[in-house]
């Protein structure tokens, strides 16, 4: 009875070991697919729009604050360049806007013109085991971020590409 229960414990383990690994490419690819359906409920359902549309408030709140400088107009500025921000990415992160991302590879290659953020041309990079991005091959520019949410994936934040000098 005791073998058959260290038995039956192993193949659990074995079991949440093997999702918690595939889990993340599984949810992926079937972001993809969703995109390329235009299926938006579908994509939506991996994605904490509040999470992800706070996470690129933030980033870019610190960009224009560390542009703003000590300046009386540029402070005025990075707070209107702030607030049009806020705007644009309110109307950007949006079912439709993910999708972009997600189909990017068929969208551009139609124009005949690289995509900005490709899915499909990133590589899944696990920064634990309730957290992965998506980032490009070369580590350099954007990435898209991902947390456990109970059982399921969620987009939760886009990384802006670092700053250039």
């Amino acid at each position: 009875m005791r073998r058959w229960l260290g038995i039956l414990l192993l193949l659990a383990v074995v079991a949440a070991g093997s999702w918690l690994w595939g889990s993340p490419y599984l949810a992926v690819r079937a972001m993809e697919r969703a995109a390329e359906a235009r299926d938006a409920e579908a994509l939506s359902a991996y994605v904490d729009y509040p999470a992800v549309r706070q996470s690129m408030k933030s980033q870019l709140r610190e960009r224009f604050a560390s542009q703003a400088g000590v300046g009386g107009d540029t402070a005025l500025g990075a707070l209107v360049a702030t607030g049009l921000a806020d705007g644009l990415i309110d109307a950007g992160i949006t079912p439709e806007g993910i999708r972009a991302i997600f189909a990017a590879g068929a969208v551009d290659a139609a124009r005949d013109r690289p995509a900005v953020l490709d899915a499909r041309k990133m590589e899944l990079r696990r920064d634990s085991l309730g957290r992965f991005r998506l980032v490009r091959g070369e580590g350099q520019g954007g990435a898209l971020l991902f947390a456990l949410r109970g059982i399921e994936w969620k987009l939760v934040g886009i990384e802006l590409p670092p700053e250039r000098d």
